[in-house]
């Protein structure tokens, strides 16, 4: 563990854990939700959330997604709910949409205005006096993590700086993935040495264009950093006095996880991944290996080790998926396409979608004379919907539990667009897409809900 004490009232640590079972207990806790389906979509912390806490989070964010004005708008706000615990007795929601991380602009702009909102929130909670909270954007909507860590170091420093922290006394950066806290904690490093190389205080991503230069920089950055927390790093030398580490020939991290390419040198997974993104061969500027132009990928050949975003589980490799280039762990992508051949992160189709509606529903069409206000040269369509009281079954959140059965009334204009729209829902319909068993964001009670596809349901009105 790293710790990086700003005053007497604030510190920030940085670690390597589960966010639902980190080695110091907080009072709160930080997850990513989408706001198209909240806790209905159970994959990744969204779903260690719901193993973890059980069905009173669901209920609870539902509750308060129920308070908030009609037209509220829900990305980058911070919705807050009880665990039902007594460590962590919070958690913190912060909702996110999928953006192409290709949009640098539109993602800066998220996640600023995300944590912003994460830490302004804070001040709310006298009792929360730590909270955990990891890398957000990198994992459902692939953002770049360099970018991340920016932007998450810039706001909490600002809001620190600016005396804003009234109750926290400890921000635990917490995240699965070792690689992530390494730069974390260089990051940092960099940040709080005076004397290392200057950083401009607003973070932004910086491209380094001489390698020699930067790895000249990051030495100075470690060694002087090594003075600043010798005190800590020898009590954590003492504990792992048998782990048999290796010093990266690049960043000079001294790690258990390094990789020998062809060449000789060793690299940490951090600089491992910056070859790959380079589309080099080695990071050593002098060394020979990169004129040699036999062996094309060494990166790809040593299997860098990589983490599944939907399971958190580390692997070898992971299987890329052909449209969208995304990537998880066969496991998570035989459970997930069994149901929805669809990326989970932005939501690509591979092949027809089949969803979890209940298989005895019956859609009933009927051409009525009133007209819809916009179409009054039109007659009206209306669609209902009717499901009798059912068991859910081993493909429902909680196979085995009843739910009460449903009547719901749809209307399209009888126009040409209108029958389109018809042909399509019965379609959807018949490949049970429309409906879906889960908790209703508007009542809190599990049941028939709808899925994705929006309804005109009532005659005047949405």
């Amino acid at each position: 563990m790293n710790s990086f004490k700003l005053n007497n009232d604030f510190t920030l640590k940085v670690y390597t854990d589960s966010i639902f079972d980190c080695k110091l207990k907080c009072e709160a806790i930080t997850i990513s939700i989408f706001k198209k389906s909240f806790f209905e979509q159970k994959v990744g912390l969204v779903k260690s959330a719901a193993t973890t806490f059980g069905s009173n989070v669901e209920k609870n964010f539902a509750k308060e997604i129920k308070k908030l004005p009609k037209n509220f708008e829900l990305e980058g706000q911070c919705i807050v709910v009880e665990t039902g615990k007594k460590k962590p007795k919070y958690l913190f929601n912060i909702v996110l949409d999928f953006i192409d991380p290709k949009n640098s602009t539109k993602f800066e702009s998220l996640m600023k205005k995300s944590l912003e909102n994460f830490l302004e929130s804070l001040n709310n909670y006298s009792e929360i006096k730590s909270i955990a909270i990891p890398l957000l954007g990198t994992g459902f909507s692939s953002g770049p993590v360099n970018s991340s860590i920016n932007i998450l170091l810039d706001r909490v420093l600002d809001f620190h700086n600016k005396g804003k922290m009234i109750h926290l006394k400890e921000l635990h950066l917490v995240n699965i993935e070792e690689f992530k806290t390494q730069l974390i904690v260089k990051k940092l490093k960099e940040i709080l040495n005076e004397n290392a190389a200057p950083i401009a205080h607003n973070l932004e991503p910086q491209l380094i264009k001489k390698k020699e230069d930067n790895r000249d920089e990051l030495e100075c950055a470690c060694k002087l950093n090594d003075n600043i927390f010798q005190k800590e790093e020898n009590l954590h030398n003492k504990e792992n006095l048998n782990i048999d580490t290796k010093q990266c020939s690049w960043c000079k991290q001294k790690l258990k996880n390094v990789k020998l390419i062809d060449c000789g040198h060793l690299f940490c997974p951090s600089c491992c991944g910056d070859i790959k993104e380079n589309k080099i061969k080695c990071l050593i500027p002098d060394c020979s290996h990169n004129n040699d132009k036999t062996n094309i990928d060494v990166v790809e050949e040593n299997k860098i080790e990589k983490t599944c975003e939907i399971c958190c589980e580390i692997y070898d490799s992971l299987k890329v998926l052909e449209k969208c280039g995304h990537e998880l762990c066969t496991d998570c992508f035989k459970r997930l396409f069994e149901s929805k051949p669809q990326c989970p992160f932005c939501y690509t189709f591979y092949g027809i979608p089949k969803g979890i509606q209940p298989s005895d529903g019956k859609m009933s069409v009927i051409n009525e004379k009133f007209s819809l206000p916009g179409y009054e040269e039109f007659s009206t369509i209306v669609i209902n919907y009717r499901f009798p009281p059912g068991r859910q079954t081993e493909n429902h959140p909680n196979p085995g539990k009843n739910y009460s059965g449903s009547n719901r009334t749809a209307y399209l204009p009888g126009t040409e667009e209108g029958f389109k729209a018809q042909k399509l829902l019965e379609k959807a319909f018949e490949n049970r897409l429309i409906f879906t068993i889960g908790i209703s964001v508007t009542t809190g009670i599990e049941g028939i809900t709808w899925n994705d596809i929006h309804h005109k349901t009532q005659i005047r009105g949405p």
